[in-house]
């Protein structure tokens, strides 16, 4: 526990001793100068003065002595609270503490005119030191990059390209389907509503979908079909319905060849070896990246260790509140004890945010406006635009500042990896 207790002028109507009670907690003893008071008093006795109305006075010209005698003790609580208030607001602005929460008041001592004494609890952003950032051994994941990985991409892309041609016969998983569906209740009136999708994909349940996969083109039949519990509609959610399912159409992804003129589709390639060369030198690049972002968690983990300091609670109790988003009427145990289930985790990534905080601060990692330019240059560059075009559609969706800090945990992490044992 340490203790501040700055020279006080001889006007200053506040004497604020300051002691740390632990990395977040600080403690204030406040002394108010008996002139201020009384003057205080005087202020906020005279404010309720002039809006007191009693039978037999006008309004504003009540007697003080009439005042004191039936608002006395209403005059003592706005005083306390106005001086309060004051004192707190001027230690934090004098002290530059950066506050977490609501302040907590107690130990109050008070002699109406003459006395106030209090204490207030607040708690603050730690004071986090980074006394050690490197040294550490640490092991990267080794990056691999296998055919089956290049054959996936490249699937992948032409199935993205792939042209839908009709089919005649029965669908199959991955079809994309038209398909006219009406509920049997409504009788030959019930409106007929037209669907078209890709079957297996998710976009219908699973009665639905296993019912087309009986028909043929052109054919309907009559289906009992099961709601899940938690479907969109309230209104069918857990019920069973008779379906009339009509086939109209099924076409099939026809995906294109691999040749060498595919691959001059997909890029400057002249061979279909050249494509999956870039293929995998891609993969290889994501890889890297992947293992220096999980290499840097690892670090970030080790500077939290090796320059331990507390969380403030109500930090992460704002942070909790965030990720936890009960809805009305939420059993308060199930909310507790979820809160309790994800509050190592989000005390995990506090911890992690003003570890990298501070480091970018220390090691002054913050880009510059022409760093972040040129970065914002290569963005462009591989998106086939011009600097200004980049920089107005990230700004647009409000994408700038989240990026910039991207690019400086990366500068972090770099620093972080070779200030350590990395195998």
């Amino acid at each position: 526990m340490s203790a501040a207790k700055p020279q006080a002028a001889a006007t200053d109507p506040f004497d604020v001793e300051i002691r740390q009670e632990n990395d977040y907690l600080r403690r204030l003893d406040v002394t108010v100068d008996p002139a201020q008071v009384a003057a205080t008093r005087r202020r906020e006795a005279a404010k309720l003065r002039k809006k007191t109305r009693i039978k037999g006075f006008r309004k504003g010209k009540v007697p003080v002595r009439i005042v004191e005698e039936r608002y006395g003790p209403v005059i003592d609580e706005r005083t306390v609270d106005a001086l309060v208030n004051r004192a707190f607001r001027d230690a934090v602005q004098r002290h530059d503490l950066s506050t977490i929460g609501e302040p907590v008041v107690s130990e109050l001592d008070y002699q109406p005119g003459e006395r106030l004494t209090f204490r207030i609890d607040v708690e603050v952003m730690p004071a986090i030191e980074l006394a050690r950032t490197g040294g550490f051994r640490v092991k990267r994941r080794e990056v691999a990059v296998e055919d089956a990985d290049i054959d996936e991409v490249i699937e992948n892309i032409r199935k993205e390209n792939a042209v839908l041609q009709p089919v005649d016969r029965a669908p199959q998983h991955g079809d994309v389907v038209s398909v006219a569906i009406r509920e049997e209740a409504g009788g030959d009136g019930a409106e007929e509503k037209p669907y078209r999708f890709e079957l297996g994909a998710g976009y219908a349940i699973p009665d639905v979908e296993e019912a087309i996969l009986t028909l043929a083109p052109g054919e309907e039949g009559t289906f009992m079909v099961s709601y899940p519990e938690d479907f969109g509609a309230e209104a069918l959610a857990g019920t069973t319905r008779s379906l009339l399912i009509r086939l109209d159409d099924v076409r099939a992804h026809e995906l294109p060849e691999l040749t060498d003129e595919f691959a001059s589709e997909m890029g400057d390639f002249e061979t279909l070896e050249a494509f999956r060369e870039a293929v995998e030198q891609e993969l290889r690049a994501r890889g890297v990246r992947q293992a220096d972002e999980e290499l840097g968690e690892q670090l970030v983990d080790a500077v939290i260790e090796a320059n331990a300091f507390e969380v403030p609670p109500s930090l992460t109790s704002r942070y909790l509140d965030r990720v936890i988003d009960a809805p009305e009427g939420a059993d308060p145990e199930q909310v507790e004890e979820a809160r309790k289930s994800v509050a190592p985790a989000v005390e995990r990534q506090i911890k992690r945010d003003l570890v990298l905080e501070r480091l970018i601060e220390d090691q002054d990692l913050d880009l510059s406006s022409e760093e972040f330019d040129e970065r914002l240059a290569e963005l462009g560059k591989a998106r086939g635009k011009s600097l200004v075009e980049v920089r107005r559609e990230l700004a647009k969706e409000k994408q700038l500042d989240p990026l910039r800090r991207r690019l400086a945990i990366d500068k972090a992490f770099r620093f972080l990896i070779d200030g350590s044992d990395v195998s």
